[in-house]
């Protein structure tokens, strides 16, 4: 749980004017302001709690996601590998 936060009298005069002029409480008009978190702010990325299993399956859900006709552009000439003229 956090702890409350302190907010100056005229910044709480102006948020409620301004939720008031939405239409909204002054919780749904800051919670407005924020992020979309979708529910998920205090959740934890999937590889630091993940199985080994459950990394492996997050990663070819992943892989699986890109279009595999998605056009590579990819210059292994000598020139860009190290730069030079092949010397």
């Amino acid at each position: 749980m956090s702890a409350p936060l302190e907010i100056k009298p005229e910044t709480a005069e102006m948020l409620a004017a301004q939720a008031k002029a939405q239409g909204m409480s002054v919780d749904d008009y800051l919670r407005s302001l924020l992020p979309p978190t979708n529910g998920h702010s205090e959740e934890k990325p999937v590889y630091e709690t993940a199985t080994p299993g459950r990394l492996a399956q997050a990663y070819v859900e992943w892989a699986v996601s890109h279009d595999p006709n998605t056009p590579v552009v990819l210059d292994d000439s000598r020139e860009a590998i190290y730069g030079d003229d092949g010397r």
